[in-house]
């Protein structure tokens, strides 16, 4: 096994800033299953297609910046997923009272002329 300095493990895993015993910004297990934050390995694959695992002898913490930015992200495409939902029973919807969209874009673009 490889010589690593003390702090290599103290590093963020994701943006290799250094948080010391007494920095403010917090620095979060990747693997902890007791906090809120226990979906910080899934949310790491998921968003930012990097595999994380406990035993990859890697840093084992991301810093609180990073966290709430794979939090931004979850929020991001759950929005994303539901404007998406929404729009497709509004089309669905549309269809259902005055025929297939096409139908209706069409009698749009003759209104123009």
């Amino acid at each position: 096994m490889c010589n690593l300095p003390p702090k290599f493990h103290s590093v963020c895993r994701l943006c290799l800033s250094f948080c010391g015993d007494n920095c403010s910004d917090v620095k979060l297990p990747i693997f902890d299953r007791d906090k809120d934050k226990s979906r910080l390995s899934e949310m790491i694959m998921a968003y930012l297609s990097i595999m994380v695992s406990p035993e990859d002898m890697l840093p084992q913490v991301v810093c609180g910046s990073c966290a709430s930015k794979l939090d931004e992200f979850h929020t991001f495409r759950e929005l994303s997923h539901k404007s998406e939902r929404l729009l497709e029973q509004f089309l669905h919807y549309a269809n259902s009272l005055s025929g297939p969209i096409e139908v209706c874009k069409h009698n749009i673009d003759k209104k123009k002329v």
